[in-house]
């Protein structure tokens, strides 16, 4: 996997990768509507932030993640990486991984966004209804130039509350819930870890951090595709 593609895998999503953005047709409060709202609001966080974020980073970290609450599925994404451990962990488990599953993605998703500025974020128009009326497929393209394109699919819930929620993304055809839940496997297998959750959980940030360093050291062209 190419560097850029595990950035791209582990922040939240790239939508904030452009100085410019171009939005489809979503009407708000829909799932479209979301991303393409959620889309706009970071990019005048970028902008705003660029006086401060060196000096302040926890005040920036804090805003991405006021800005990304409403709107991902932090409890669902988490168990989901969780998979079948979910079932083996206790309740105060299941929320101290959910915490710290938010901490570690949106911190790494913030310090992205402080590095990739350049070019054009385009939320596609739907070309077809949803099969379910509680799930839809968002489509946006990451224009870093005419010749690198990155397509992105945002998996869409929608709450008892009516709100929709990310609950999974594909960015150039990696499946980032499938990622994690192959690192929290991985993990939970570590002897260093000796298949207790506890500690699993309280290393999580240093797991996807030696992921990260492992994808960026691999040749451009290998990596698994999920």
């Amino acid at each position: 996997m190419k560097a850029l593609e595990f950035i791209a895998g582990t922040v939240l999503s790239l939508v904030v990768l452009g100085s410019s953005y171009a939005a489809g047709a979503g009407e708000p409060g829909s799932a479209h509507g979301v991303v393409e709202a959620t889309s706009k609001e970071v990019l005048l966080l970028i902008e705003s932030s660029r006086e401060y974020v060196d000096e302040d980073p926890e005040r920036f970290f804090s805003q991405v993640e006021g800005l990304l609450s409403p709107v991902v599925d932090f409890d669902g994404f988490a168990r989901g990486v969780m998979s079948k451990h979910y079932k083996d962990a206790s309740p105060e488990q299941r929320t101290r991984f959910s915490d710290t599953f938010r901490t570690a993605l949106v911190r790494t998703y913030a310090l992205a966004l402080t590095e990739f500025r350049e070019g054009e974020v385009v939320v596609l128009e739907p070309n077809k209804p949803p099969q379910r009326p509680d799930r839809e497929l968002v489509k946006m393209e990451i224009r870093l130039s005419p010749a690198e394109i990155y397509p992105v699919i945002y998996s869409m819930k929608r709450g008892g509350d009516a709100q929709w929620r990310v609950g999974n993304i594909i960015i150039n055809g990696i499946n980032i819930g499938l990622t994690y839940r192959n690192q929290f496997k991985s993990a939970v297998s570590n002897k260093a870890y000796d298949g207790d959750l506890d500690r699993v959980i309280e290393a999580w940030g240093k797991v996807v951090s030696a992921s990260q360093e492992d994808a960026e050291a691999e040749p451009e062209g290998s990596g698994d595709r999920a």
